[in-house]
């Protein structure tokens, strides 16, 4: 398998839409719609629906656990599920008409023990032939330890498979200088690194290029929400990408579809210039539309046209 993707917090994401949301009463909803949730879950779906086959990894347990499963198997995504006691969580969004916001209520995730932790980086790690890529995406749950995705960079990049980091908190902060290919961060995941928040974008850079010198990772990507994506690798190389303004409907998803087509990309054989104009093409398209998917790649096609490639100066 070309690609691997884990999901150490998977979720059954329900959306839904209400007129509007009322303290202390009931808000009655309509357009209710349940997905499969998680980054490296989201991660998986978008890859295979570009057109490459993925295997995702992942705890399941309990009725949501599956109901996960049965949400993965009617879209013929490949997945390995690790059979766990505590249940599967279950995430929801909800969408007030009146205002156009949308309210994202995210849940704990289950307690693993540590014959199932061990259970699941078997399942990771052993394949017949190590994949291409090994994306590690989005949080763990509190039982699991912090340097759960370091141990498996560290393991994975031995057997030589890049690995991808789309994480936060202590499950990011163990995995970096770990040896793994590319991280990507928001800005204020990159703050925690030690750096303010408002710096102009020539600084950002230099604070990028220093973080990459000490061996962070090989590439360090870090989105600016609606200022697009930058980028810094160990090579020297840097980009800057600024997508067209778009209204968002949905912000579901939009991180896992940057992550999505860049590894699609880069898999494919392209350079990471144009995986990582992809990356932030998937995103602003993500955000236009609803549930957590990346599933227009007509729209995909007609943003990543437009993605600027203004110059970052010294």
């Amino acid at each position: 398998m070309p690609i691997v993707c884990v999901t150490m917090n998977p979720a059954v994401d329900l959306f839904a839409v209400t007129d509007t949301i009322y303290a202390d009463s009931k808000s009655r909803c309509d357009k209710a719609q349940e997905e499969p949730g998680g980054g490296g879950i989201n991660v998986a779906r978008n890859i295979q629906r570009l057109g490459t086959n993925t295997l995702v990894v992942f705890p399941a347990g309990g009725l949501n656990g599956e109901r996960l499963q049965q949400l993965l198997e009617r879209e013929g995504c490949m997945f390995r599920s690790v059979p766990v006691a505590s249940e599967t969580r279950q995430n929801f969004a909800i969408t007030e008409r009146t205002s156009g916001a949308m309210h994202h209520f995210v849940f704990p995730g289950p307690d693993l023990s540590t014959d199932e932790l061990a259970a699941c980086r078997r399942a990771i790690l052993e394949h017949q032939q190590p994949p291409d890529y090994l994306v590690l995406s989005g949080s763990i749950p509190a039982s699991v330890p912090a340097d759960f995705y370091g141990e498996l960079t560290r393991s994975a990049s031995a057997l030589g498979t890049k690995v991808i980091l789309d994480s936060s908190g202590r499950a990011l902060h163990g995995a970096l200088y770990q040896g793994a290919y590319l991280a990507k961060l928001n800005r204020y995941e990159f703050a925690e690194l030690g750096y303010p928040t408002d710096a102009p974008i020539h600084e950002l850079k230099r604070q990028m290029e220093e973080e990459v010198g000490k061996g962070t990772v090989d590439v360090l990507i870090v989105t600016l929400a609606r200022g697009g994506a930058l980028l810094c690798s160990k090579n020297g190389e840097h980009y800057y990408f600024m997508p067209p303004p778009s209204p968002i409907v949905s912000h579901v998803g939009a991180g896992d579809s940057f992550v999505s087509a860049l590894v699609f990309q880069l898999q494919q054989g392209n350079s990471l210039r144009e995986a990582f104009r992809y990356g932030v093409a998937a995103a602003s398209t993500k955000v236009q539309t609803e549930g957590n998917q990346l599933t227009d790649f007509n729209k995909l096609a007609a943003v990543y046209a437009q993605t600027d490639t203004p110059q970052v100066e010294a």
